[in-house]
């Protein structure tokens, strides 16, 4: 793979607007090394970003001494977070993504900027299958943890508060189950497909719910074990069996019909209008109290 040759002192990775300070290829030259230096100064002297003094000093450098050579790594195998996930409309992977098999102009690098906190950027990368780390808790391999699945409808009804709605019942009916939830993909405009940071902050749910929640796409990853991916157990036909469905549940009705089933996955289909009546008032009050503070709407950046 060639990105720079060595005539080169500097080619930085283009980040829709300006050059990217966190992918940079950088021959130790005098030139190149020179560059590093106006950026401490810059960064030192003020409180400047590394991307805005990375830029002013490019410029600086190139008014400077003529015999600076720089290039802009190829836009197409480079790319921000901006034209990869929103520019292409990838806000949900799509079949074949990365694979350099089926798609000649696969990317090389793949900033996982324009999104804001950590905890949205690890959640992107999981969406998109583009995070490998099982953790000492075993995100994705775990033989033991069991889950829950439901969906988001496309139809009228499907408002983002109703989304939201949806998600809470969710997290509620895995507490009260010890599983975890598996996210369907939500609805933006015009019923859209679009993923949970479109609609919430991750920061923020992370506070209160992390670890209790998987993203849409988990089912998909290489290491979650064939068990859980196999066919899911039908818990929206027992709840329509029990006369139970689009109503208010109570924890001991839920517990009744499920807490024994012992299939890795429940699919409850569509959990709009359901609500979750907590039998001990004290620790439904508690769990309130999360979503209350902890389930914060926000757009696809997390601005």
């Amino acid at each position: 793979m060639q990105v720079a040759t060595k005539s080169l002192d500097v080619a930085p990775m283009w980040d829709s607007v300006c050059y990217n300070a966190g992918f940079i290829v950088i021959r130790p030259t005098p030139l190149g090394k020179q560059l590093y230096l106006i950026i401490r100064q810059m960064t030192k002297a003020s409180k400047m970003d590394d991307q805005a003094s990375l830029n002013r000093a490019l410029k600086t450098l190139q008014a400077w001494n003529s015999s600076f050579r720089m290039r802009v790594l190829n836009k197409r195998s480079f790319l921000s977070g901006r034209d990869y996930f929103e520019k292409s409309g990838r806000l949900l992977p799509k079949a074949n993504d990365c694979d350099p098999s089926r798609s000649p102009n696969c990317p090389i690098v793949v900033h996982n900027n324009w999104i804001v906190s950590r905890n949205a950027k690890i959640y992107r990368f999981r969406e998109h299958l583009m995070w490998l780390y099982d953790g000492n808790d075993q995100y994705y391999s775990s033989q033991t943890r069991k889950y829950l699945a439901y969906t988001n409808p496309k139809s009228p009804n499907a408002t983002g508060a109703r989304q939201v709605a949806a998600l809470s019942t969710a997290l509620a009916v895995g507490r009260l189950l010890n599983r975890v939830v598996i996210l369907p993909k939500f609805l933006g405009s015009k019923m859209t497909e679009c993923p949970l940071n479109s609609l919430v902050r991750i920061s923020r749910l992370d506070s209160c719910f992390k670890d209790q929640f998987r993203e849409s796409s988990f089912l998909r990853h290489p290491k979650v074990p064939a068990d859980v991916k196999r066919k899911p157990y039908d818990a929206a036909k027992q709840l329509r069996r029990n006369n139970a469905a689009d109503l208010r549940l109570t924890s001991g009705k839920l517990l009744q019909l499920f807490a024994n089933i012992t299939a890795r996955v429940l699919n409850f289909g569509s959990l709009f209008g359901v609500e979750i009546i907590f039998d001990d008032e004290a620790e439904g009050e508690q769990f309130n109290e999360m979503v209350q503070n902890c389930i914060r709407r926000a757009g696809y950046r997390q601005y």
